[in-house]
C-alpha cells in the first residue's frame, strides 16, 4: 500500500501558476478553458478550437503534429531545410493502459530503467540549417476543459522549468492558434 502512495501524482492549482514561474516565461503558457470557448465560431481560427475543446489530450497532440509536418513539408519545398523533426516523447505516464496493477507497475519500473522520465514533455521538435546550430523546442500538450480537468503535475513544471532555465524554449499550450502563431511562427522565422 505505500507503494500506491508515493506514486500519487501531484497536481499543480493553475490559479497559482503565475507565482510558480517567473515572469519572463508567463508568455510560454497558454491554457484555454471551456468558458474561452465560442458557442457559435464565427472564425476559421474559433472553428479549430471549438471542435479541438470537444476532444482528448491525444488528439490535440496529433493535431500539433500535423501542423507542424505542414511547416516541415513547406520548408522543404522552399529548399529552406531538410531537417525539422517532431517526436513525441515516450515518459511513461500512460504507456500503461488497459494494463492490471501488476502489469502496469513492471512497465513502468521497465521505463524508468530505460531512462523514461516522469513528466517529461510530450513532445519536441528539432530543426537545423547549414552552418547554424540545432535547435530544439518542447511542448507539453494539455486537453481544452474547466481548471480543474487541466491536469498539470509537479513533475510537468519541474520540467518546463528545467528546460527554459537550460536555454530551451520550452511551452505547456492545449491552444492550436498559440501552436501555430508562437510556435511554429518561430520555427519558421529561424529559417527566414
Amino acid at each position: 500500500m505505500e507503494r500506491v502512495k508515493d506514486n500519487e501524482q501531484k497536481f499543480i492549482d493553475l490559479k497559482e501558476l503565475d507565482s510558480l514561474v517567473p515572469k519572463e516565461w508567463h508568455d510560454k503558457i497558454n491554457l484555454l478553458y471551456n468558458k474561452d470557448i465560442p458557442k457559435q465560431p464565427k472564425t476559421a481560427d474559433e472553428l479549430i478550437i471549438y471542435r479541438l475543446a470537444q476532444l482528448k489530450e491525444t488528439d490535440m497532440q496529433q493535431f500539433f503534429y500535423k501542423s507542424f509536418k505542414f511547416l516541415a513539408c513547406e520548408m522543404k519545398l522552399k529548399n529552406m531545410s531538410n531537417e525539422l523533426e517532431f517526436v513525441q516523447n515516450d515518459n511513461g505516464d500512460t504507456a500503461g493502459g488497459q494494463l492490471s496493477q501488476i502489469q502496469r507497475m513492471v512497465l513502468y519500473k521497465r521505463k524508468k530503467a530505460e531512462g523514461s522520465r516522469k513528466g517529461y514533455p510530450d513532445c519536441s521538435m528539432h530543426f537545423s540549417k547549414p552552418n547554424h546550430y540545432p535547435q530544439t523546442i518542447f511542448c507539453e500538450v494539455k486537453k481544452i476543459a474547466a481548471p480543474s480537468g487541466i491536469n498539470l503535475r509537479e513533475e510537468q513544471l519541474e520540467w518546463f522549468l528545467k528546460l527554459n532555465k537550460m536555454g530551451f524554449d520550452a511551452y505547456i499550450t492545449n491552444n492550436p492558434t498559440f501552436f501555430r502563431d508562437v510556435i511554429l511562427k518561430k520555427i519558421k522565422n529561424y529559417f527566414i
